[in-house]
């Protein structure tokens, strides 16, 4: 993936830290490495191929890497069986998929779980990515600003909320049931926003294949599983945004199902693939046009009135949230760069969209480009939604290359230099030459 995601946010970091004494010894690593080896050969039937590849696992205080392979470019050294070096400060990192000194890895951040089975679920999730080119999923990451407003977020919550109860039933009947009633609230709130079938899809092939793909690999039995998938939907609901997490979490239930009547289910699915359709079809869901009036009392059995007047609630300070949003980055005084080559990194938990052709607020983010490091370690960034700028709050201190504002640092390259235009805002430009 070309955009870096990351779960928890880390602050800028220097290079100069490498001198410090690493955590990670070469045997606990290589370790891990072995571990992770050993479950994509166990289950490269799943996809018809064993998915192990690179593998960069990144120390989080020091920007030291430690590789299971060489990088084409020769930036790594060999040590005790594994491979070392130091990131550059222009690379952000997260656990996701990248492409840095010749090689697409699998990025994952340290420090580990202590778990096997979360370890290998994790990083063999990011090795899916690095093989979904090579499996056929040429997937566009789409935007889902829908499921951040009241009647989105009721209906995705309702989904949620049917699944939980699928996984908890004592009998097939009952849960096959509640999966019925999942695809009920799911095929609504498609219904209501027009085009949200085809943008969640896109982002649940790319995700919800990758998580599925995790949990399948990393050895966990089926009690083990059913019992891990109900801890992260009771944990979903805590989760501020619902923009993108979504993605990693419906797959893996309805694929749980599946799972217990054809193990090779994952491989009728292509990029073409519409879930909505495809799970509706193999849980035996009619065509029927869904009345609202119908929904609505499916929705009693699942708390639906008590969740309705939580998002209520939610409504009303979010909205003012979201004009103290606007208030910042398009009326108050502020920094605006244009974007080229961007790297990012930031917590996809917590994304604030605004309307459609404002953009996103990132509470948390660091991106890099050709001018330097932007780190916002709060009062957010917005990133607009052509991609091609992010606006920060005005600099507080200028000092050479560190540029200062209220929760976000700048470190700038050689050759660019902040400029104030005539309405009073800041920008990012070249140096005249």
């Amino acid at each position: 993936m070309k955009l870096l995601t990351i779960i928890l946010f880390t602050g800028l970091l220097s290079t100069t830290l490498a001198a410090q004494v690493s955590y990670y010894p070469a045997d606990s690593l290589l370790l891990y490495f072995r571990q992770v080896e050993k479950a994509t050969f166990l289950h490269q039937g799943l996809w018809d191929k064993d998915i192990y590849g690179p593998i960069l696992l990144v120390d989080t205080e020091t920007r030291e890497v430690y590789a299971n392979l060489p990088d084409a470019q020769g930036v790594l050294k060999p040590d005790k069986g594994i491979y070392r070096g130091i990131l550059p400060k222009e690379v952000t990192f997260s656990n996701t998929d990248i492409q840095w000194s010749g090689t697409h890895w699998a990025m994952i951040t340290l420090p580990l779980s202590i778990n096997e089975q979360d370890r290998v679920d994790l990083m063999t999730h990011e090795l899916f990515h690095v093989a979904q080119p090579s499996l056929g999923f040429h997937i566009r990451r789409e935007e889902n600003n829908h499921l951040d407003l009241r009647e989105g977020r009721i209906y995705l919550r309702l989904e949620m909320a049917a699944l939980e109860a699928a996984l908890k039933a004592r009998r097939l009947n009952r849960a096959e049931e509640h999966l019925r009633n999942a695809l009920i609230f799911r095929k609504y709130r498609q219904m209501i926003y027009r085009g949200s079938e085809t943008t969640e899809n896109s982002l649940e092939l790319l995700e919800g294949m990758a998580t599925y793909t995790g949990q399948i690999m990393s050895g966990r039995n089926k009690w083990q599983w059913r019992e891990y998938l109900i801890r992260r939907i009771e944990r979903f609901e805590e989760i501020p945004s619902f923009v993108r997490s979504f993605a990693y979490e419906m797959v893996p239930v309805y694929g749980f199902f599946l799972y217990q009547k054809d193990n090779h289910w994952n491989k009728k699915v292509d990029e073409d693939t519409q879930f909505t359709e495809f799970f509706s079809e193999a849980f035996g869901v009619d065509r029927r046009i869904l009345l609202q009036s119908y929904v609505k009392q499916v929705a009693e059995e699942y708390r639906g009135r008590a969740i309705a007047d939580e998002e209520n609630r939610r409504e009303v300070s979010h909205n003012r949230l979201l004009d103290e949003y606007r208030e910042k980055f398009f009326e108050e005084p502020r920094l605006e760069i244009r974007l080229e080559e961007m790297n990012m990194a930031f917590d996809l938990q917590n994304l604030i969209p605004l309307d459609e052709d404002e953009g996103t607020v990132y509470p948390t983010i660091t991106l890099s480009d050709h001018w330097g490091t932007l780190t916002v370690e709060k009062g957010g960034a917005l990133l607009r939604s052509d991609w091609r700028w992010v606006i920060v709050s005005e600099p507080l201190e200028i000092t050479g290359k560190i540029i200062v504002g209220e929760g976000w640092v700048i470190e700038l390259n050689e050759g660019y230099e902040v400029s104030r235009n005539s309405q009073g805002d800041y920008q990012i430009l070249k140096k005249k030459q």
